[in-house]
């Protein structure tokens, strides 16, 4: 029965998943764009029209790809938690096999759920992100840096932005006739605000700088893994940056693509992955054994009075070398008492502090 639910629920996300794919194809396809008017004198629209320096296919291999391998090769080769004495695998072996297959059949079976969990969230959040930003680019309908000498609008009348008595004058009924460009590069000249490129590359770099620094754990070197972070972060950048040099967006539009990308980034890894929570995967109704529970602090633990094989929690007034503030109407008993109890504590936690860097 357990197993039949996972799989409903698997199909059930997988559901939603194509969903919101067909709606981006549909905000592509059906979605007519705002007709946003201009004037013939406005400079921030007479820019030359170039090639972008990441063109479409290569943020599609990118954003794919790179994120992708990444999250897989990490949940392939990570240490995972150990299986609980009571699970699948000692059920169905031997005491002999266990070690074998603790390291082969379920672990691997475990390691490609992660996989499947982790690419999937953020092929999740990738998603929403192009809906969002085509939702945008389509209501909003602002007119790119190279409008003119890639539209070169025409009015009803026959004439141009170079007649003069056009200068000055808001237009919004024209229809471009540029020569030499293809109907698609037409169709977006008004879909420039945000940047999609700016959008989508921040949302895969940010989210994998997020993941790396839950689920990384680089012993050889401290710095390994924020730079691997910094490195993803700045390549989002340059391609931000390469958008406005290419005269495909203004800057405005870039800043937009860069706050949509990061926040749907952080809503994605913390709310919907918690890749910051890194709870056991349930496998046949079986999940990794939880951390011992810290025991509660009493009066009988402080007393000695209670269980003497649990160690009593720390106080927050023997952290480190603070020394205890008696209560100014205390007795001088209780004074005596409470540093007497201190000077127990820390010689108790003498190695505990030793071990995280605390030394009292």
């Amino acid at each position: 029965m357990k197993r039949l639910k996972s799989i409903a629920r698997i199909v059930f996300d997988l559901l939603i998943f194509v969903g919101v794919c067909l709606c981006e194809l549909g905000l592509r396809k059906w979605l007519k764009p705002h007709k946003r008017g201009f004037f013939c004198n406005d400079e921030s629209l007479q820019y030359p029209y170039r090639e972008s320096t990441i063109t479409v296919p290569m943020m599609v291999g990118i954003v794919l790809a790179v994120p992708c391998s990444i999250i897989m090769v990490i949940e392939l080769f990570k240490q995972l938690s150990p299986l609980p004495s009571s699970g699948s695998c000692e059920k169905r072996k031997s005491p002999q096999s266990t070690s074998k297959q603790n390291g082969g059949g379920c672990r691997i079976t475990e390691r490609l759920m992660h996989c499947y969990a982790q690419i999937g969230y953020y092929l999740f959040g990738l998603a929403l992100t192009l809906v969002a930003t085509h939702i945008t680019k389509k209501t909003v309908g602002r007119l790119r840096p190279h409008f003119t000498a890639v539209c070169q609008p025409q009015m009803p009348d026959g004439s141009t932005c170079k007649d003069s008595f056009n200068y000055g004058r808001y237009i919004d009924d024209y229809v471009c006739v540029g020569q030499n460009y293809t109907e698609s590069i037409l169709n977006q000249v008004g879909q420039s605000f945000p940047s999609a490129h700016s959008s989508v590359f921040f949302y895969s770099m940010l989210y994998l700088a997020f993941y790396l620094q839950a689920a990384l754990s680089t012993r050889a070197s401290r710095l390994m893994k924020h730079l691997l972070q910094f490195t993803f972060i700045m390549f989002a950048w340059y391609v931000a940056l390469s958008r406005i040099s290419d005269y495909w967006h203004h800057w405005s539009d870039v800043l937009g693509g860069i706050i949509l990308g990061s926040v749907i980034a952080f809503i994605i890894s913390h709310y919907v992955a918690h890749i910051f929570v890194r709870r056991p995967m349930r496998l046949n109704g079986n999940v990794g054994p939880k951390p011992p529970a810290k025991p509660a602090a009493s009066p009988a633990n402080s007393s000695g009075k209670g269980n003497s094989n649990s160690p009593p929690v720390l106080p927050a007034y023997t952290f480190g070398t603070l020394p205890y503030l008696p209560h100014p109407h205390a007795t001088a008993a209780a004074v005596a008492a409470a540093a007497a109890h201190q000077q127990q504590q820390q010689a108790q936690y003498a190695q505990t502090y030793h071990n995280y860097g605390y030394v009292p």
